[in-house]
């Protein structure tokens, strides 16, 4: 690990010589404060990357000086030293910005594992403040992000036709972004401020989608009160978006190459046709040749809509594009629901590499966007992610699953002997533990613990 600048504060010179000569053999530079109006003096005049300050001093409280540290450095790691640990106050140094906290009296190794750990937390979240940095460089168009060979090739054809009219054809599983891909080339196109019309052929039934791409006159069909241009018009002068166009039923499908060919429609009940001015993108998730084959796709058509191919690959084929995406949305969502959450621990981004993603990108989107609602730290850690992928992780746990399923057994254990020895008596239970008793009671709801079990035991 690199070396570090590390400030602890202490009131006891004890703990501050201690402190420092453990520190430095660790081979980091530390600095010492008596008292918190000293420690912010030094955190005023230089930088320091772990600041280790103890809960009870005299003047301004550990509490304090963390509040007053934190807000001159946000990014400052920060570790309190207590030796009144309970676990309201572990919960008010964490909302005050502690990545941690050791119970005094603590031993040279675990206040050597503290800094480390705290230490290369920080590394991580700089890691992940250069990805983020990256997203504004030259890795892709607007939102489409990729640094893999195979967007790069992507991103080649889409340069070199955008301004162009051609249609293009879009072929990719669902999930990899077709109609992002699509909006895009529309927005750099020459047609730009005129309308962008999508339509799903998969979602309207067969006997609306005519009605919906042509249009219709006044009393074509039961129910038609009124006259109505279709979708086809709607996009006139501008790009139309025909996503999973492999639904496209035959009759449907003839009608639709003699409007590209001629350039003109002519709607449902008319013998009036109507010029057109559009451009054609089109996207399916199927093999259009093998429907061809199959007499299930008209194969003129194919070739109108298909004088560009673009090929999205599948996320597990540009699992180089990970790491960028998952921090992209980590991003976006922590903006949009005003979370702090700020990063991924290894073992998530782990598993985001070794996975198969059969939901492609839509799926990675929607698991950031599950996570950060849940996240209750600044990370993603295994357990805010859905159940699914939470069965992916292999048996071997890691540190950090180790560390928090060997915290929640102690909180668990504790309060059951707590509970024993007051007879399930919450007010003196509470009392004992200087906790309240809506604490007592949440806890006992998380560990799914009968009260009544322990009044009559």
């Amino acid at each position: 690990m690199a070396v570090a600048r590390i400030l602890v504060t202490d009131d006891e010179k004890e703990i501050l010589v201690s402190c420092r000569k453990i520190l430095e053999r660790a081979g980091h530079e530390v600095a010492t404060a008596a008292d918190g109006g000293e420690a912010l003096e030094l955190l005023k005049a230089g930088h320091y990357d772990l600041f280790l300050v103890d809960l009870k001093m005299p003047g301004r409280s550990g509490m304090e000086i963390l509040s007053l540290a934190r807000a001159l450095d946000p990014a400052l790691m920060a570790i309190m030293f207590t030796a009144y640990a309970t676990l309201e106050t572990a919960v008010e140094a964490v909302k005050r910005g502690a990545f941690d906290y050791l119970a005094k009296p603590f031993t040279a190794d675990q206040l050597r594992l503290a800094a480390e750990r705290a230490l290369r937390h920080k590394n991580l979240l700089q890691e992940n403040l250069n990805l983020r940095e990256q997203l504004t460089a030259n890795f892709g168009f607007d939102k489409i992000l990729g640094a893999s060979e195979a967007m790069s090739k992507v991103f080649g054809t889409l340069q070199k036709v955008m301004r162009s009219d051609a249609n293009i054809l879009i072929q990719g599983e669902s999930g990899t972004g077709k109609e992002l891909v699509a909006r895009t080339i529309h927005a750099h196109s020459l047609r730009r401020d005129n309308p962008f019309v999508a339509v799903d052929c998969a979602a309207l039934p067969e006997s609306l989608l005519e009605s919906e791409l042509f249009g219709h006159e006044k009393g074509s069909f039961t129910g038609a009160d009124r006259a109505s241009r279709g979708l086809l018009e709607l996009a006139h002068t501008g790009t139309l978006f025909l996503d999973e166009i492999g639904e496209l039923y035959p009759a449907l499908q003839a009608k639709l190459l003699r409007t590209l060919q001629e350039r003109e429609l002519r709607r449902l009940g008319s013998e009036k046709t109507i010029p057109v001015d559009l451009r054609v993108i089109a996207a399916t998730n199927r093999n259009l040749r093998a429907e061809i084959a199959n007499k299930n796709f008209r194969e003129d058509l194919y070739y109108r809509l298909n004088v560009v191919h673009v090929l999205l690959p599948p996320l597990r084929e540009r699992k180089g594009d990970i790491p960028l995406l998952a921090n992209h949305f980590l991003q976006h969502f922590s903006q949009q629901y005003h979370r702090a959450t700020r990063t991924l621990l290894p073992e998530v981004m782990k598993l985001f590499l070794s996975y198969t993603w059969p939901g492609n990108v839509r799926e990675l989107q929607n698991v950031l966007q599950h996570a950060v609602l849940l996240a209750e730290t600044d990370s993603v850690r295994a357990g805010d992610l859905p159940e699914n992928l939470q069965t992916e992780f292999p048996q071997e746990l890691s540190f950090q699953r180790l560390r928090e399923q060997q915290a929640k057994a102690v909180e668990k254990t504790f309060l059951v002997e707590l509970l024993r020895k007051h007879k399930g008596n919450i007010s003196e239970a509470s009392a004992e533990a200087h906790m309240t008793r809506k604490m007592i009671y949440r806890l006992a709801k998380k560990f799914d613990l009968d009260l009544e079990s322990f009044r009559h035991a």
